[in-house]
């Protein structure tokens, strides 16, 4: 049992029966996705709809195995393309030549095709070709595989829908339109004298079942219509046939097609399902049961998403350009790593000299003599300090000299006599006593002491009478200036 499911916005069909050149459908089922999380094939958000599929699996009971998926997205592209007859892996190579003008540097893309009609005696086969992103088909292959399927193909609709019709309708020479109606999106596929020629896909914008929803359904008719005048194509359309529309509906659709200015009859689709009481949910899901006609190998996605470009030989001019820019961007960078490098490298040998030098046991030793020297210049210098201040503060020191006392008694003579009685050196102080019959003399006497520079500081004590000598009495203490004496040593 084959399972094929197919979505591009919120609805989601899956039709199940038996896969093959000619499908067989067993049962249909669908519903609508939640808004938002699929839009025009692309996942908008994975786990909403992730969430969503797995609980529609497990409420109809779906089969995990052997699972399709039929996926119509404005990312995939598609070429109508005549390539020479040539094996498989050339004519991936080949395809993927004639995409290269669409591909971008960002994107990784894979390759899938239908081939449509081969002709011997140019030897070359006719074939829709498409182009898909790998990560959009990650994303889908990611989805199914949180529930527990392995997606065994991923289908494009529209190579899908047309290989269905060279299958089961294109048959003789007819001409004739497919129109597959799903919701607000209806794809059309023309078939002129038995042969696909063109594809388009509208989206209509008036509510489905609406005079204006049918409006919008025929006019996509007249735009091929338009299309086959514009190539030329004299044969006359035959009939319309139609997947999804309700049969009571079929009536005012033919008026409605008739004055859009095409002449044919419109139908409802049958061929190619098999169960008549599947006939009309088939119809209606006919993506999905397209998916169950197996179109070859080549049309699946899968079978071509890990194969890998071939060598320089095909490399097209825009991937050249990129390798060129790489190799060029390389080479520079090596440069510089090559001058920074060698930079480094002598550093390092400078460093590493600089290192052994001053690691070596001789300039350990110098350092630690060195270090000695110093540390006794340093103890030599600190004790010549405190001599140097020793001898600083000696110097402060004032000297009673013999000027000294000569200028105590010069300074007395005639007021008074003098004796000295004591010098403190450390204070520079001088004691001694003045003695004078006339008391106002002694205090003359103490004036003059005043004036003379080499004292800092006069003081003196009250007079007495010295009953002996009948003379009065006066201690002075005199402060000498600093270094006053050593003016000469």
């Amino acid at each position: 049992m084959s399972v094929s499911v197919y979505f591009s916005n919120q609805i989601v069909q899956v039709a199940v029966g038996k896969r093959g050149k000619k499908g067989t459908i067993q049962a249909v089922y669908s519903s609508v996705a939640p808004e938002g999380c699929i839009i025009n094939g692309i996942v908008m958000d994975p786990e909403v709809l992730g969430n969503f599929l797995n609980e529609f699996w497990i409420l109809n009971n779906i089969p995990k195995k052997d699972v399709y998926l039929v996926v119509k997205s404005n990312k995939i592209a598609s070429k109508n393309l005549n390539v020479p007859v040539l094996d498989k892996k050339k004519t991936f190579s080949y395809i993927t030549r004639e995409f290269s003008d669409m591909q971008r540097e960002e994107e990784e893309n894979t390759i899938a095709y239908t081939k449509l009609k081969r002709d011997n005696k140019k030897k070359q086969v006719e074939i829709y070709a498409e182009m898909a992103p790998k990560e959009q088909l990650r994303e889908f292959m990611n989805i199914f595989a949180n529930m527990g399927v392995a997606l065994k193909g991923i289908i494009s609709a529209e190579g899908s829908i047309i290989g269905y019709v060279k299958n089961t309708m294109a048959r003789g020479n007819s001409t004739f339109i497919l129109q597959v109606v799903n919701g607000n999106l209806v794809s059309n596929i023309l078939i002129v004298e038995g042969e696909f020629t063109y594809y388009n896909s509208v989206r209509c914008f008036n509510e489905v079942g609406t005079p204006e929803y049918l409006e919008d359904l025929a006019r996509s008719l007249n735009q091929l219509q338009q299309f086959m005048t514009t190539q030329k194509i004299t044969a006359p359309i035959e009939r319309v046939l139609v997947a999804g529309t309700e049969n009571a509906d079929l009536s005012n659709y033919n008026y409605v097609v008739s004055n859009q200015g095409v002449n044919a009859p419109v139908e409802l689709v049958n061929a190619g399902i098999s169960d008549p009481n599947l006939n009309f949910q088939a119809q209606r899901a006919l993506f999905a049961y397209s998916g169950l006609f197996d179109q070859g190998i080549e049309s699946n996605f899968l079978t071509n998403f890990d194969a890998k470009k071939e060598d320089a030989k095909v490399m097209d001019p825009a991937m050249k350009k990129r390798v060129i820019t790489i190799a060029t961007t390389l080479a520079v960078m090596l440069i510089l790593f090559g001058f920074f490098l060698t930079k480094r490298l002598i550093a390092k040998s400078n460093y590493d000299e600089y290192h052994d030098y001053n690691s070596s046991p001789t300039t350990m030793m110098k350092v630690a003599d060195y270090e000695a020297a110093v540390a006794d210049r340093d103890a030599m210098q600190k004790k010549y300090n405190s001599i140097n201040t020793v001898v600083e503060t000696i110097d402060s020191y004032p000297v009673c000299t013999d000027e000294v006392i000569e200028t105590i008694e010069e300074t007395a003579r005639g007021y008074a006599d003098v004796e000295i009685l004591s010098f403190d050196a450390e204070s520079g102080h001088v004691a001694f006593t003045a003695k004078s019959k006339v008391v106002g003399d002694i205090y003359k006497y103490i004036d003059r002491l005043l004036d003379e520079d080499i004292f800092m500081n006069v003081e003196h004590t009250g007079y007495t009478l010295e009953e002996k000598t009948n003379l009065y009495n006066i201690r002075v203490e005199c402060i000498l200036a600093p270094s006053v004496g050593r003016e000469e040593e």
